[in-house]
């Protein structure tokens, strides 16, 4: 592009009138920006349109511009119109001519914007109207207007006083030269006359008030405005003024100042809190005087927004939403919330503003006032709570109004009727309710009307067509003025009640008849009941008879004699009876009136009783169930008897003692010859001869039936001794909350391969969500093995149910079979001793018979009781109940440490570790060399040297000689026994580190224990139990075992710690559940003893339980049991 044409290019560029290019046919070829800001469009977008396109559908002018362009070869300039992008016609004067161009012809063309030329044109024009106009109105309101028009020279000379002449009654003689002043009030004369004088030597605008006297004598105020008429050259041509009447709108803003002082006055008085606001919701201070004095705010805290501060924050956002609305809406603002008074404290107040609007219906402002309603939320809040009680009253309530519309029906009204309140709200009652008065229901509303209230029973009919019958009650509710407004409607459902006294009124009959036959009866029985009460009396054993309340209404001497009591003392309800464990049986045949309860009681001058007690019945007539009236109580003494079963039960325990010793000798050795008949001889006999062959299986069967028979009679041995040890209370019981369900998964794993033996199905009925119970783990085991093991012994074929049930006062846990059963008659020796069910000469005796004693004596210690249902061929149901853990066991603070040390030797466990190559030496102390003889071979086979003591002086000796590895040692010896030779050992410090095993047929570990001995076996020995023994304390020597003690009391938590270190234990501490969760984890200990309460709110042993490492280790319950 050469130099010109770039300088013609911006020519174009910068040309501020529109210029374009185009053919003929309205196609653009070039435009300029200008022109294409003309139509609100870009350079490229314009181009892309026809020329034809820009402009308005005006034919005509596009058919003349054509016609002039052929014609002349030019148009315009024309005003036409563009379409601009948006839509709107933009003016424009177009110019154009036809040039020609590499010999086509085009057109060029000049636009130019003229829409602000053409907007001033109309503004002149509509000027020059509105002048015509205003000129024509001013000479119409000249002749129409009510005002006082006046006219004056330049001096201030009045002319025109046509209208003041017609107003003030004046002649034109008396107006002119300055007359009119005579109209004006004498007091307002000097002021005006001065104003006016001022205003015509300034040229300035008069305007004054005063008032003039029209023609009929009285004064009126008037507005006087007067204006000079200025000539060009600035001279006054004349004044012009008006007189406008405003004596109404005087006496309107005297009377408008008269209510601003009113309510200035209200606003200092009343106790509402008045503001005012802006018309868009800001806050005037200088109306805020009795907010700001309230909250405490300055008037600069209030203005704006400020009069929101002190408004409950969670108040805000619903106060201000409903401002927002008023303000918006231009309607009635109200609302409540919470306002902070200077003292800081929230009050409810109820809030209504109101907008003040304009001539036009704009707002001018906002007035408004805050009312405390603090004391009516507390009052509604307290209403609403008495009816959230009355709707949640049995009773049916309902409040209607004079014309038996309901206006309150609550929740027991929805129950009696089975209507929803939803369903009869606003509606009449007697839609709903059929209601049969016991009387007219004029009289009612009549005697409600007179006297406030109405009460009676009423017949109704529900929504399910039942016929009830209520005891209605109406209170009549009466506005402030006295009216009667509604009416309360209370209806307690008596239809039961009204069943029931009918069915009385028809036994009341029936008893009358049958009093009137029994009375003769009577007659005739009370000779014999005379009879029957010498024989009570009589009676060798004591009897105490009570009714159903407990009251003591017969007793005998004998129960007298045998408490060593007065017939006085003995006169009122059986628990001030000063006798121990007699309420106890009373009270369980109140709750358990069909069984027979039994129990040993104390009797006077140390004897023992043998209580009976059971619920008393009256005998059933006409088919009707027999009625407990009471209980009846019947104690033997059984003090000989006891005495002679006491010499019994010491007897069979000494001599199962003594069989003891001898029968570890005949286990012992049969085991070792047995063993080395298997390992040793046996082998090298050659088993070609068949004799021979024979005689070596009879010697190994009858060495078979030796070591079988021998374990049975040592089971049989325990037993006895069991049952003596609890009778003497020398049982020592570890008491800890267990799972019940887990108990019985305990017991039938262990008596699993009975079943398999037996072909007898096992059943489990464990009911889901058994709380847990408190018991002795292995003692209930003991049980439960024991129930299972007969059920299957007395069960050919069939199956042996298992179930667990949760009962108000316990847990029960039932053993049922379909064996052979038992007679009625001897399911109450099943549970005594040494007694056997069936015939002693046919069938052959199943044990000692100690086995259901056993577990009785274990039941009755638990709190428990056990019990036997059954059926000859039908088979037994075994049942026992053990009380549930609950809150009540309490940890007991007085720790008896000994027993807690003594469970800790008896149950750390021990994993059996590589002895050294060095073989240990183990000393065997027993006065019995059979016993030592026995122990030395077992021992010398497992690998050990073995020393022998025949006393305990002589053990003494050897290990302060020679000391051992290891010490087992006898109790009952000559001249020193075990407990002293141990205590010698123990408090040696040279001696006290060396293991020592108790092995003895005297139980007594807490003694053992006590003195520090590791180990306490009972004879016959259990060889395998022995070797782990000896293996566990031989691969630890000296080192200690972990023990985690968890306990919330610091003082036990130190006092157990600090026993157990002194007993050679390690001990971690924890005092809390996630503690002790974490150092169980870590530490891995072999044992933990833990609060059973704490246990329990935690659920510890089940958490630990499921843990790698700890599914086995050994827990111990602190517990008041």
């Amino acid at each position: 592009m050469s130099s010109q044409e770039e300088y013609n290019r911006q020519l174009l560029e910068k040309c501020p009138v529109g210029l374009v290019l185009c053919r003929m046919d309205g196609t653009l070829i070039d435009i300029n920006p200008a022109y294409a800001a003309i139509l609100g469009r870009t350079v490229p977008e314009t181009l892309n349109l026809s020329y034809w396109q820009l402009t308005s559908e005006n034919y005509a002018l596009k058919q003349a511009i054509l016609e002039n362009l052929e014609r002349t070869g030019r148009y315009g300039p024309d005003e036409q119109e563009y379409i601009h992008k948006d839509g709107h016609l933009v003016p424009v004067r177009v110019s154009g001519q036809i040039i020609e161009k590499d010999g086509e012809r085009l057109l060029w063309s000049s636009v130019e914007d003229i829409s602000d030329l053409r907007r001033a044109h109309l503004e002149r024009q509509q000027s020059e109207k509105i002048l015509k106009q205003s000129e024509a109105r001013y000479r119409s309101l000249v002749k129409t207007n009510t005002q006082i028009i006046w006219v004056s020279t330049p001096e201030g000379i009045c002319f025109e006083l046509k209208d003041w002449i017609a107003y003030t009654g004046q002649t034109l003689a008396e107006a002119e030269n300055g007359g009119w002043i005579d109209a004006v009030h004498p007091d307002d004369r000097g002021y005006t006359g001065e104003a006016w004088g001022v205003a015509v030597a300034n040229l300035s605008m008069y305007q004054i008030e005063y008032r003039i006297r029209g023609k009929d004598g009285n004064y009126r105020y008037f507005w006087v405005w007067g204006a000079p008429v200025i000539e060009e050259d600035g001279s006054v041509r004349e004044w012009i003024g008006t007189c406008t009447d405003i004596h109404d709108r005087k006496l309107a803003e005297a009377e408008n100042q008269r209510l601003k002082e009113r309510y200035s006055s209200l606003v200092t008085a009343t106790s509402q809190i008045v503001w005012g606001a802006t018309s868009e919701g800001l806050g005037i201070s200088s109306e805020m005087l009795t907010w700001i004095a309230y909250t405490g705010q300055t008037e600069e805290e209030v203005a704006g927004w400020g009069w929101i501060d002190p408004i409950h924050p969670d108040d805000r956002p619903h106060s201000f939403e409903a401002w927002s609305t008023a303000v918006a809406n231009r309607g009635i603002y109200e609302t409540e919330y919470r306002l902070r008074g200077k003292d800081g404290i929230y009050r409810y107040f109820s809030v209504c503003g109101a907008p003040v609007l304009e001539e036009d219906g704009s707002i001018r402002e906002w007035i408004g006032t805050c009312t405390d309603i603090h004391d009516r939320k507390l009052a509604e809040a307290e209403n609403q709570r008495l009816l959230d009680m009355l709707n949640h009253s049995s009773d049916a309530i309902i409040v209607r109004d004079m014309s038996d519309k309901i206006l309150y029906w609550n929740q027991g009204a929805e129950r009696l009727y089975s209507w929803t309140r939803e369903e009869v709200k606003d509606q009449y009652i007697y839609k709903f309710i059929k209601k049969t008065f016991p009387k007219p229901k004029e009289l009612i509303v009549a005697e409600l009307l007179e006297q406030g209230n109405w009460e009676g029973e009423v017949e109704h009919l529900t929504h399910d067509g039942i016929q009830i019958t209520v005891q209605s009650r109406w209170t009549l509710q009466r506005d402030i003025d006295g009216q009667p407004s509604a009416i309360l409607e209370i209806n307690t459902d008596i239809t039961a009640r009204k069943q029931a006294e009918i069915a009385l009124r028809q036994l009341n009959q029936e008893l009358e008849a049958r009093v009137a036959e029994r009375t003769a009866a009577l007659q005739n029985t009370l000779a014999e009941a005379q009879g029957l009460n010498a024989i009570l009396d009589n009676l060798a054993d004591g009897l105490l008879v009570t009714d159903i309340t407990g009251q003591i209404t017969h007793f005998n001497p004998a129960f007298i004699a045998m408490h060593g009591l007065t017939a006085t003392a003995i006169n009122g309800h059986y628990q001030e009876l000063p006798i121990s464990g007699l309420a106890n049986l009373i009270e369980q045949t109140q709750s358990h009136p069909q069984e027979v309860f039994a129990a040993e009681i104390a009797l006077a001058k140390e004897r023992i009783g043998q209580a009976v007690a059971t619920a008393i019945f009256k005998k059933a007539v006409d088919n009707e169930p027999a009625a407990c009236f009471g209980s009846a109580l019947l104690i033997r003494d059984i003090t000989a008897e006891k005495e002679v079963d006491k010499m019994k039960t010491d007897f069979i325990s000494t001599v199962s003692h003594e069989l003891r010793t001898p029968l570890t000798s005949v286990l012992g050795f049969a085991s070792i010859i047995k063993e080395k008949l298997e390992t040793d001889v046996f082998p090298m006999i050659s088993t070609e001869d068949r004799k021979l062959q024979k005689t070596i299986k009879r010697v190994a069967d009858n060495l078979t039936i030796i070591v079988s028979e021998a374990e049975r009679l040592t089971s049989l041995i325990n037993d006895v001794l069991d049952i003596a040890k609890m009778e003497a209370g020398k049982v020592e019981w570890q008491m800890q909350p267990l799972d019940p369900s887990e108990l019985l998964d305990w017991a039938t794993t262990s008596t699993f391969a009975l079943f398999e033996t037996n072909g007898l199905q096992l059943v489990s009925e464990i009911e889901p969500g058994l709380p847990q119970i408190v018991g002795d783990r292995n003692r209930l085991l003991q049980v439960l093995i024991n129930l299972i093991s007969n059920a299957v012994k007395f069960t050919k074929s069939g199956s042996v149910t298992c179930r667990i049930k949760q009962r108000n006062d316990g847990v029960c846990i039932s053993i049922i079979d379909t064996g052979i059963g038992i007679a009625l008659e001897d399911q109450p020796k099943v549970f005594e001793k040494f007694r056997q069910v069936g015939d002693t000469l046919t069938d052959k005796p199943k044990g000692t018979g100690l086995g259901l004693p056993i577990c009785k004596q274990i039941v009755d210690h638990h709190g428990g009781r056990i019990w036997v249902e059954s059926e000859p061929g039908k088979g037994s149901t075994f049942s026992f109940l053990i009380p549930t853990f609950t809150s009540e066991h309490k940890a007991n603070t007085n720790l008896n440490l000994d027993a807690l040390v003594k469970q800790l030797k008896e149950h750390v466990i021990t994993t059996n570790a590589v002895l050294n190559e060095n073989r240990k030496t183990i000393l065997v102390v027993d006065d019995d060399v059979n016993i030592r003889e026995l122990l030395r071979q077992q021992l010398e086979n497992e690998g050990y040297n073995v020393r022998e003591a025949k006393d305990g002086m002589d053990a003494i000796h050897q290990i302060k000689t020679n000391r051992p590895d290891l010490i087992l040692l006898d109790v009952m010896m000559p001249q020193i026994n075990g407990f002293d030779v141990a205590a010698v050992l123990k408090n040696d410090p040279h001696t006290a580190d060396i293991p020592i095993i108790i092995l003895s047929i005297v139980e007594n570990k807490e003694r053992g224990y006590h003195i520090g001995i590791d180990r306490y076996l009972t004879k016959p020995i259990n060889k395998e139990q022995l070797r782990n023994e000896i293996g566990s304390l031989l691969s630890q020597g000296t080192s200690s075992k972990k023990v985690l003690v968890v306990d919330k009391n610091a003082s036990t938590l130190k006092t157990i710690s600090d026993v157990l270190q002194t007993q050679g234990y390690s001990v971690i501490e924890a005092s809390n559940p996630q503690e002790c969760i974490n150092k169980a984890l870590s530490a891995k200990p072999d044992m933990i003893i833990i609060d059973s309460i704490f246990s329990q709110e935690a659920d510890l042993v089940k958490t630990l339980r499921f843990e790698k490492e700890l599914e086995n280790v050994f827990f111990i319950m602190l517990s008041d049991r």
